[in-house]
This record gives C-alpha cells, sequence and structure tokens, in this order.
C-alpha cells in the first residue's frame, strides 16, 4: 500500500492558505506521525487527505491512484478513519457502534450477518476490549470508547488507518493503552496509520516517519528523528525545545520539554 499526497494546497477563500505545497508518501507498514501548533491545518490535512474536504490544488493518491477517481465504497474497504472521539449521545451498545464500521461492505438496506459480527469480536479482542461487548457506549471510560472507535475502523478491514488525536483527552494509562494497540497493529497487524498528535514524544516512540506542518502551511517530512528535532520543533511551536534521552533498564526513551520563550 502506497498513500501520497502531491503539492497539497488547502485555503479558505482566496486569501487564507492553510496548507502550502504539502508533499509526502507513505508506504507499507508502519506509522507516520503528523505533528504542529495548533491551527497548523492538522485535521484540515487529514480530511484533504481522504476526500472529505477538497483540495484547493494537488491531490491525495492511493497506490498512484487519485482517490477522486475510486468508489466511495471501494476506498473505504482499504482505509479505516478515526475522527476525534467524542462519546456517542446515541444509546448504542459497544459492539452495535463497532459494527457500524461495516457498511462499506454492506448492501444498502443489508443486515449485519455472522462474518461482520465475527470481525466485531475479532476487532474488539486486536484492541484489547472484547470484555465491552454488551455495554452502553455512554457507561464506558474516555479510554475504552477510544478503543472502541478504533476497533470500529479496524472492522473495515483496511489497508491504511488514519488517526486523528487518538491519545487525546486520556490520562497515562490509557494514552500508553492505545500506544501500544497501534504499535501493535502496525508491527504484527501489517497495518499502515497517519496519527495527527500533540505529543512529539509519542511520535519519536512509535513511528517511523514524520510531517511537521509549519506556521507558513509548508511541511518538512522524513525519517522520525531526522524530523523531530529542536530547531524544527521551535520553528513549528515558537518556543525552545530540549530534547534529552532517559536510559532505563528495559530501553532508552526521548524526553521532549518546551521551555518558557526568552522574554
Amino acid at each position: 500500500m502506497n498513500f501520497e499526497v502531491q503539492n497539497g494546497v488547502f485555503r479558505y477563500g482566496r486569501d487564507r492558505t492553510v496548507l502550502n505545497g504539502l508533499s509526502f508518501s507513505f508506504e507499507g507498514a508502519g506509522i507516520l506521525a503528523v505533528l504542529g501548533a495548533n491551527g497548523a491545518g492538522k485535521t484540515t490535512l487529514m480530511k484533504c487527505m481522504l476526500g472529505l474536504m477538497p483540495w484547493t490544488s494537488g491531490g491525495s493518491f492511493l497506490d498512484g491512484k487519485d482517490i477522486r477517481e475510486y468508489k466511495p465504497r471501494e476506498f473505504w474497504k482499504r482505509v479505516g478513519y478515526v475522527p476525534q472521539a467524542k462519546q456517542s449521545a446515541f444509546v448504542y451498545t459497544i459492539e452495535e457502534m463497532v459494527v457500524l464500521g461495516r457498511s462499506a461492505h454492506l448492501g444498502a438496506f443489508a443486515q449485519p450477518g455472522k462474518k461482520d459480527w465475527a470481525m466485531v469480536d475479532k476487532a474488539l479482542r486486536q484492541v484489547g476490549i472484547p470484555h465491552l461487548k454488551g455495554k452502553l457506549c455512554s457507561r464506558v471510560s474516555g479510554g475504552e470508547y477510544q478503543l472502541a472507535v478504533i476497533a470500529r475502523a479496524l472492522v473495515t478491514e483496511p489497508e491504511l488507518l488514519v488517526l486523528d488525536e487518538p491519545e487525546s483527552n486520556l490520562d497515562f494509562k490509557n494514552q500508553m493503552i492505545v500506544l501500544e494497540v497501534l504499535r501493535s497493529l502496525c508491527g504484527e497487524g501489517g497495518i499502515s496509520a497517519v496519527i495527527n498528535t500533540h505529543y512529539p514524544e509519542h511520535a519519536m516512540d512509535i513511528s517511523r516517519k514524520a510531517l511537521l506542518v509549519m506556521p507558513d502551511g509548508s511541511g518538512r517530512y522524513g525519517d522520525t528523528r531526522e524530523i523531530i528535532t529542536e530547531e524544527n520543533l521551535r520553528e513549528a511551536f515558537d518556543v525552545p525545545v530540549r530534547i534529552r534521552t532517559l536510559s532505563l533498564p528495559e530501553k532508552d526513551y526521548t524526553c521532549i520539554m518546551a521551555l518558557p520563550p526568552r522574554g
């Protein structure tokens, strides 16, 4: 699987350019992390990537084919999208919410069959929450609901997952659970993922490629450790940054700290 954006430009009206000439190509299993300041256009980028918002110019390509040339059902069988999670106000059980992800495989008026419910069971096991079957979405924690939303994308059987801030608004433990699930899916599971994150340390820990969206709407793309540097982060977030390695017996961890701006 190869996903590519070529010279992506997005503008609101004539004067406000949000994304300006972004280009990157991501191939094979693994994780691409997208980082940038608030308002830099990361969510807009994901929506343009997937055709949910139209590029002003440039385009998105899946295996060399412009995504606009795919039939929607064909495209969404190959790509799973996990938007920023907001717990549902509807009275769904976890498995009822997850099976909605099978819609790309069903006809307009078809009901889920045995295979679809088997895929739900598999996805719940993949993200580690089979014990939540039967529970209402409104009665689980934020971390559990986030994992259920990822499971909903997995039942599509995608080659590519696109996730918008999957670990935001979660405590430390649930952030680590979500990251470990993604690491497993994109390692042993052989899936590709593009993740929009506010946490450079998470990108350093789990991604092999990174795209840093700069204040002018341009992007810097490459191997994660070549892109996430003190200088690049300072330019992207307009604050001094220090990157240090914390060595523990089990592994080395990268610690990234933003410092107070020099006044």
